[in-house]
């Protein structure tokens, strides 16, 4: 088991895809390769999106032989000295058996980084910088930096509304079909007929237990405006962070009150929320879960929703066939 940190700025995600497309996981296994020979597939607890990052990324790999053979420490330095200065394994252990860095997980947590002052080049991609935005839309640079300033009071108020259970139909991406990776995976030949899942209220249920935002507490945050948005719950649909944190701009920037914010939420309907999700390089995977905090309870989620393994890349919809299409896809 190892815990991963990376800058996503020049990955096309974690997930492999081909040779000829640059991903986190594909670095990860031409490293195993080159240390552990043979060296099997890395699988990753999340899959996050093209630029995201990580702090605290888990991924597992079997390999052949004793446990007992095996240094932790060593193997993680061997492993960062192959591997590229934009990915380095933090930490390895030995699982425990049966461990899947994926399967296994109960909860992730989340932070978007953004900030409303004046941009630092040297953090452009470690943040999402709102001056580019305000100057979009007002076809102009800002006056001053006050014109900037999220109203962070107004945004705490706001997130306060998706603590518990909610359905985030409204903050999952819709542009395309929820599931479809897990059912090429998992049922090809229904994906090989043009099946698509369809999305359902229950498994676009989660349980969010923390909920914040807060301003950076860094020597230069004052004046750069740094802004943190952190979330932890038993899971995230496709984009639903980023959905999140561009709902509570526009609340910042007074264009939506919280009281609005809460309808949005509560109306399970994307189009609802009118804003585009934020961009992937404010957002940072901060820690895999494998127990659950204290006091957290899933009882009040829907069985659909419990059920389900799926995580953001292709929560939140189940395969809805009729008799003779499954037909066709067994013969």
């Amino acid at each position: 088991m190892q815990t991963v940190a990376y800058d996503g700025t020049n990955f096309q995600g974690f997930q492999y895809q081909t040779q000829k497309v640059r991903t986190v996981q594909g670095e990860l296994e031409k490293a195993a390769g080159r240390v552990l020979l043979p060296a099997g597939r890395v699988v990753g607890a999340s899959r996050t999106d093209a630029g995201a990052h990580a702090t605290g990324q888990i991924a597992h790999l079997d390999v052949t032989g004793s446990a007992e053979g095996i240094d932790p420490h060593s193997l993680m330095m061997y492993l960062n000295g192959v591997l590229p200065d934009d990915v380095k394994v933090q930490q390895v252990e030995v699982a425990p058996p049966g461990f899947d860095s994926h399967y296994s997980s109960v909860g992730k947590m989340y932070c978007y980084k953004l900030a409303y002052g004046v941009p630092d080049p040297l953090q452009s991609r470690q943040r999402w910088w709102l001056y580019g935005r305000w100057c979009e839309r007002s076809r102009g640079k800002p006056q001053s930096a006050g014109d900037l300033v999220l109203d962070v009071a107004a945004m705490q108020e706001a997130v306060q509304h998706i603590l518990g259970v909610h359905d985030f139909t409204t903050f999952m991406d819709n542009k395309r079909p929820a599931g479809l990776g897990a059912l090429k995976r998992k049922r090809p030949k229904l994906a090989a007929l043009g099946i698509k899942p369809v999305r359902t209220r229950e498994k676009n249920t989660r349980l969010l237990w923390e909920a914040d935002v807060k301003l950076d507490d860094s020597p230069d945050a004052e004046w750069r405006g740094h802004v943190n948005i952190h979330l932890a719950g038993n899971g995230f649909l496709y984009r639903m962070v980023r959905l999140i944190a561009a709902a509570l701009v526009e609340v910042g920037h007074r264009r939506m009150t919280p009281s609005q914010f809460l309808k949005v939420l509560d109306s399970g309907d994307r189009s609802a929320l009118t804003v585009e999700a934020a961009p992937a390089h404010g957002l940072y995977l901060t820690q895999v879960l494998y127990e659950l905090p204290p006091g957290i309870d899933l009882s009040e989620l829907p069985a659909a929703q419990l059920q389900s393994s799926e995580d953001e890349d292709n929560a939140g919809s189940s395969i809805v066939v009729d008799q003779q299409t499954a037909a066709a896809a067994g013969s």
